[in-house]
């Protein structure tokens, strides 16, 4: 209004210019902070609160300095995606100590505070062993072999109420819809 003519063109033009400069200045910044997928998830807690997440910690950015891999780090404190994600993972377990390592692709989980070369292992996916390092193998010297034998032949029945009994009503529909599901495939066969 205050221009007349070519000048109001070119000021409409040089608006536009700015704000197409801005748009990108923008578009990039938000494109810079995608993160980057990683199949590697370490659940911890802050820094300081937990002396075990924090000697995990170490161990983790070592293995990634070695191996050149990224993990992506959950703070199960600051996150509710983190926490609900967390007990999805550990849900039903009862041996899910703190802190916890879990591989998106081979589903493989590292409870607690383990050695660098679990570790490593863990990152590169390979198979893990099943039981704790640190659990030792109790063996029964002299006594009666034959109480051992009565729980190996313990009757698969019983051993599904007593795991049935835990389940929650809505666990217990899904299982029992799984199971219908099954004899109906059987069934077809």
């Amino acid at each position: 209004m205050f221009l007349r003519g070519g000048n109001s063109s070119i000021v409409c033009l040089m608006m536009a210019l700015v704000a197409a400069v801005m748009q990108m200045n923008v578009a990039e910044a938000f494109i810079k902070q995608k993160k980057q997928y990683t199949p590697l998830l370490f659940f911890k807690v802050p820094a300081g609160t937990m002396p075990e997440c924090d000697e995990m910690e170490k161990i983790i950015k070592s293995v990634e300095k070695e191996t050149g891999v990224n993990v992506e780090r959950l703070d199960i404190m600051r996150s509710r995606a983190a926490k609900s994600l967390y007990e999805k993972l550990v849900e039903g377990n009862l041996r899910s100590p703190f802190p916890l390592l879990y591989h998106r692709e081979s589903l493989q989980r590292v409870y607690g505070v383990e050695d660098k070369d679990l570790v490593r292992s863990w990152t590169k996916g390979r198979l893990l062993p099943i039981e704790n390092s640190k659990e030792k193998k109790v063996t029964v010297i002299g006594g009666d072999d034959d109480a051992m034998d009565d729980m190996e032949d313990m009757d698969m029945d019983e051993l599904e109420m007593e795991l049935d009994e835990e389940l929650s009503p809505m666990q217990r529909r899904g299982k029992e819809a799984m199971k219908r599901r099954m004899e109906e495939g059987r069934q077809k066969k």
